[in-house]
């Protein structure tokens, strides 16, 4: 197959590391697979052997002159089917499509990808042929907030990660490079820092934990918008010295190998990649009860579900891994086998492979 995907989002986030994943290893498996970029995204920056990125700004919404160089690049290049995520790159790579006949598959990260807004109802009804969701939760939501969307205009295929394994002397070197102690113990989150996010309640959390429980260590992976306002607050708690803000992080794999429990404490969720990560390198979880969490996240077998916005609950199941250890190794070992068993990058792929090949025929 010859697939296009197109991003026009500056920023790395779930949807952009979704796209350069899958096309590295559809790739690998001999399809030939193009990125349209913005020239100023992370994506552009950071990216690997294996990706065939074209710096392109698709401009303002139905831009004529995108539409023309997509339409013309879809024919030079035999594309079969391109790939889609917000509207603006519905709409110009969907009309593109629509000219040339060939599927526009929009993935779909999070509910509010969709809207009753009158343009861009029609333009999802018009333009996209059908949408990959990473979790049932997302098309369960969507169908019963819009009436025009049904169940069949979507298709579950779970966010995969193989399982990892980090070598010691990275671990050692990377807790060396943040300042961390091999008697501390560290609690992790990876997110963007943002307000959906609700990282001050891991903070919160945080302090209260360290009344009680010594050696321990907060580390945020992360950048955003929300991040001076979390510096203050644990400046306002006493609790500086004891938290490590490690920005934006290339390996998040590495850095969340370093946790002792890793968290996700967000008030909106589709199916995080960062909960798959922590398990891929067999890590015990406390996350909030949102969104595609409990369907990787079973409670007390691989992690814990906690009430959304209940620092009390979130105290109260970091406490019991921090003082059982035999719990903690037990949602250790849980974690790994539920990536293998279902949640593998090869049944990701797989799975996209034959989605994309069913679409074409």
């Amino acid at each position: 197959m010859n697939i296009l995907y197109i991003s026009s989002k500056k920023k790395w986030g779930g949807v952009v590391n979704w796209m350069a994943k899958t096309a590295i290893a559809l790739e690998k498996k001999g399809h030939n697979v193009f990125i349209i970029s913005h020239p100023n995204s992370r994506l552009t920056a950071n990216s690997t052997k294996g990706i065939k990125i074209i710096d392109k700004k698709l401009g303002p919404l139905f831009n004529p002159i995108m539409i023309f160089y997509i339409v013309k690049f879809i024919k030079q290049h035999k594309i079969d089917l391109i790939v889609t995520n917000i509207d603006k790159e519905v709409g110009i790579g969907g009309i593109a499509a629509k000219i040339c006949k060939i599927p526009n598959i929009r993935r779909v990260g999070s509910k509010d990808d969709l809207s009753d807004n009158f343009r861009l109802k029609w333009d999802h009804k018009l333009l996209v042929t059908k949408s990959i969701v990473p979790c049932n939760f997302i098309t369960e939501k969507v169908v019963e907030e819009h009436s025009w969307l049904k169940r069949d205009d979507f298709k579950t295929i779970y966010n995969g990660k193989n399982i990892q394994s980090i070598p010691e002397n990275e671990k050692i070197e990377l807790k060396k490079k943040l300042g961390i102690l091999e008697t501390e113990r560290v609690i992790g989150i990876t997110c963007q820092l943002t307000d959906v996010k609700f990282v001050h309640n891991l903070i919160n959390a945080f302090s209260t934990l360290c009344k009680s429980e010594s050696n321990l260590k907060l580390v945020i992976s992360g950048e955003g918008y929300e991040k001076e306002k979390l510096i203050l607050l644990t400046q306002k708690l006493n609790i500086a010295d004891k938290v490590i803000f490690a920005g934006y992080i290339k390996d998040a794999f590495l850095y969340a190998s370093i946790y002792d429990i890793a968290t996700l404490v967000s008030q909106i969720e589709g199916f995080p990649n960062s909960v798959v990560e922590y398990l891929a390198v067999g890590k015990a979880v406390v996350v909030t009860n949102v969104g595609g969490n409990s369907e990787i996240i079973k409670d007390n077998y691989n992690g814990f579900l906690v009430p959304f916005n209940d620092e009390n609950a979130l105290v109260e199941k970091i406490k019991i891994l921090l003082n059982d250890n035999a719990k903690k190794i037990q949602f250790e070992e849980n974690a790994l086998k539920t990536i293998a068993n279902d949640f593998t990058e090869d049944k990701m792929v797989d799975n996209i492979e034959h989605f994309f090949e069913e679409i074409i025929k």
